[in-house]
């Protein structure tokens, strides 16, 4: 080991000739500009991860302070699209809303909520003329109570009336009484 310089090393890859500027053997394969590294491809440059990370949190934050203010023009197009709805069906609306997260005049538009709506006031309407009798009267039909007669008469006819229900008998007319006129 005279020189320095003549040391070989084992498993480097490269060897120092006198002039101190490494020799690289050419057995060893290198990557060509043409063959790209497996490895880089999946790396991605710190720069861009702090980019997308910094949106997303800002979005988060949007998202969050957004989620819980409504401006009036949302509550004008809710009450629109609530317009005209039982409560069944403003439920349902709701349910849609909640599993979808589409607008509600988009889900009362679309033909499978129409279908179901037609469906269901049919169903009310079924159900409305089987409970109903089938003869109205009217209020003035209506047979009216005792009380309700006897308020409205005149002496005459209460004395009709009564007697008609068996609560008033007429007093006997005497012969020999004279009719001597008004009281004064």
């Amino acid at each position: 080991m005279e020189n320095e310089n003549d040391v070989i090393l084992g498993s480097s890859q490269e060897q120092e000739v006198e002039g101190g500027t490494p020799f690289v053997s050419e057995d060893v394969e290198t990557p060509t500009p043409a063959e790209p590294i497996k490895s880089a491809e999946k790396l991605v440059p710190y720069n861009r991860f702090k980019e997308v990370n910094d949106e997303l949190a800002r979005l988060r934050k949007q998202t969050a302070v957004n989620a819980g203010a409504l401006d009036v023009g949302d509550y004008i197009d809710i009450s629109a699209a609530l317009n005209g709805l039982n409560q069944r069906e403003q439920e349902k609306l709701a349910y849609e809303h909640k599993i979808t997260g589409k607008p509600l005049t988009e889900i009362k538009a679309s033909e499978d909520f129409q279908l179901w709506q037609s469906a269901y006031r049919a169903k009310l309407e079924k159900e409305e003329l089987t409970m109903t009798p089938s003869s109205r009267q009217s209020e003035s039909d209506r047979p009216q109570t005792l009380s309700e007669r006897l308020a409205n008469a005149s002496l005459e006819e209460k004395e009709r009336i009564l007697s008609e229900a068996g609560l008033y008998k007429a007093p006997r007319q005497k012969l020999d009484r004279v009719n001597i006129g008004p009281v004064r």
